[in-house]
């Protein structure tokens, strides 16, 4: 069986990705925007002299922003590794699972209309734990 094969036969299997899967990748796209804005607020409040309690309450506001984005990567992770699991278990080889993780996560974000910029972040970190699993076998 092909590559492409295997991963239109993947793909045609929309179980994989739970709706659970497809709002974490929500999520933390979101919060990859949010993260990127808050670290463009903090840059600006920086070079603009801004006083220092407008500093503290940008870096307090930075710093709830971050704890977020990792509780809703853990998510995401973990329904990642999940269906990375089921295709390694499927005898999908490694590089197949990685194009229909990126594709799927592609999908949802620039469907979605977000922009390269805060979605290729999340699309590269999926990659590496789909990589990760299938090295670990």
């Amino acid at each position: 069986m092909s590559v492409q094969e295997r991963t239109r036969s993947v793909q045609e299997r929309p179980h994989d990705f739970s709706e659970l899967f497809n709002r974490a990748v929500a999520a933390c796209a979101e919060s990859q925007r949010i993260v990127g804005l808050s670290s463009r607020t903090m840059r600006f409040a920086r070079s603009s002299r801004a006083d220092a309690v407008r500093l503290r309450r940008a870096a307090v506001l930075m710093r709830d922003t971050w704890t977020e984005a990792e509780a809703v990567h853990s998510v995401l992770r973990i329904e990642v590794e999940r269906v990375a699991c089921a295709m390694r278990e499927a005898g999908i080889d490694d590089r197949a699972a990685v194009a229909t993780v990126r594709a799927h996560i592609r999908f949802l974000l620039y469907d979605g209309g977000l922009a390269e910029q805060d979605a290729e972040p999340v699309v590269a970190r999926a990659s590496l734990w789909v990589e990760q699993i299938y090295a670990a076998a």
